[in-house]
């Protein structure tokens, strides 16, 4: 019984499911308003044939595409308005690599 829960336990921290992050991902800024990039950005996407969704929250909002059908990459992608400046921050939302469109279309919009 003991070794059958250090095995359980060695397969949960082993396990790619539960990824520890090293790192956090970069913060962009831009002068734009959250309204201003979050157009751009939801117009770059819907140019790219991509699905996204926008959940807005009171100073800012989160850009997704996670569980859309056929959506690769599932990403996070915050706006959060911090007066003069918005920080722009894109995760992945699991193991895989952010698409490089998004990425690019961030980069374009912000």
């Amino acid at each position: 019984m003991k070794l059958l829960g250090t095995l359980a336990l060695i397969g949960v921290i082993a396990s790619p499911a539960s990824p520890l992050r090293a790192q956090s991902a970069p913060t962009l800024a831009t002068d734009k308003s959250v309204a201003q990039f979050g157009t751009c950005f939801a117009a770059e996407q819907d140019r790219a044939l991509m699905a996204w969704s926008y959940v807005p929250k009171p100073r800012g909002g989160t850009f997704s595409n996670l569980g859309a059908r056929g959506a690769p990459n599932a990403y996070f992608l915050t706006v959060s308005d911090r007066g003069t400046v918005r920080a722009l921050r894109l995760e992945p939302a699991g193991t895989a690599a952010v698409n490089p469109d998004v990425a690019h279309a961030v980069n374009q919009c912000a």
